[in-house]
């Protein structure tokens, strides 16, 4: 009897334990180098997550590693591949070398009329596209969505109202096709992850930068550069979340389908909508601290447009043709759809 009774209680402690185990949430470590505070992450990427924790029937916890205590901007991607991070938020300009082909997001005169169609051209661009899909394979790509060119502008020292002013400008951007924008506007490009802009700009290192309303709030980039100019003829900025293949496919089968839930295109256009579309209300908290919001004048920007428009596309194209990408007219295509 007595060992009868033992069996049992050892066989309830088995069952108790196991269950415990499989209560217990994984934790996944996510990589931003936006602040915590930031709009992108408080009104876009946190939400999402808790999404993701919610729908995960209690297998999920997403650890948040802000402002790049994880891993720098350019760096994410690898370590996500790495397994230092398990996901993580990509600026996608800062990795134009890894995949030349999406370079197109950023040339002028492909601007969408707002987020949500930038997005569905750049999803259509990543699903259709093999060439596009292939060089980021290495990790499983969540979520790819873009901005709305109303959101992005020139923030500067000094004010700039023509392309005289601008001329010799030392501006800070992304990798890629904002490189060439600048160079044919003749301003300067400086390549450099967004948390180093301040100090730059304090120390003189650059003039101004191409921003937009949510991470001039974040950074409170307005204390050293107290000038905007928007109505620019610029490219969309894109972004993705992506994640570890290994981490995915150890994950439970709840945990796989409210990350599935809300990721691929569905995923995408959320993000776009949290985060471009409502971080236009910033301009209402942004623009007290300037000295003044610029517009450029329809004129102005005409003659922006003649060297930053179709001469950028044609050498785009050309410099694609010569990288041996044939899929770069398709690309094109889809992004003036």
């Amino acid at each position: 009897m007595f060992g009868k009774k033992l069996l049992f209680t050892l066989g309830m402690a088995t069952l108790l334990a196991t269950g415990a185990a499989e209560a217990a949430p994984v934790t996944l470590k996510f990589a931003t180098q936006n602040a915590e505070n930031a709009w992108s992450t408080e009104n876009g990427l946190i939400p999402w997550l808790r999404k993701i924790e919610a729908e995960s029937d209690g297998t999920l916890k997403i650890e948040l590693y802000a402002n790049q205590t994880l891993a720098k901007g350019p760096q994410v991607w690898a370590a996500i591949r790495n397994g230092i991070a398990d996901m993580g938020w990509i600026p996608m300009n800062m990795y134009a070398g890894m995949n030349p082909l999406m370079e197109v997001v950023g040339l002028g005169g492909l601007a969408a009329e707002d987020a949500l169609q930038g997005t569905e051209r750049v999803w259509n661009v990543y699903e259709n596209v093999e060439a596009v899909r292939k060089p980021w394979a290495a990790n499983r790509m969540l979520a790819v969505y873009s901005t709305d060119t109303a959101s992005i502008f020139l923030m500067t020292k000094k004010p700039v109202r023509t392309l005289e002013d601008l001329k010799g400008m030392k501006i800070r951007c992304t990798a890629g096709a904002y490189v060439n924008w600048l160079t044919a506007l003749g301003a300067t490009p400086v390549v450099m992850a967004a948390p180093d802009v301040y100090m730059s700009l304090q120390k003189g290192v650059i003039d101004g930068l191409i921003g937009d309303w949510e991470l001039v709030a974040g950074f409170r980039f307005a204390d050293v550069a107290p000038y905007i100019t928007k109505n620019i003829p610029i490219g969309n900025v894109n972004f993705a979340v992506a994640m570890n293949r290994r981490t995915y496919d150890s994950l439970p089968a709840e945990a796989k389908k409210a990350i599935d839930d809300n990721s691929g295109r569905a995923g995408s256009m959320w993000l776009a909508r949290h985060f471009s579309l409502d971080s236009r209300e910033l301009e209402k908290e942004v623009a007290p601290a300037l000295k003044e919001l610029i517009t450029l004048s329809t004129e102005e920007k005409a003659r922006w447009t003649e060297l930053v428009g179709r001469p950028l596309w044609d050498k785009w194209l050309e410099t694609m043709d010569d990288k041996g990408l044939k899929d770069a007219p398709v690309v094109l295509d889809y992004m003036t759809k």
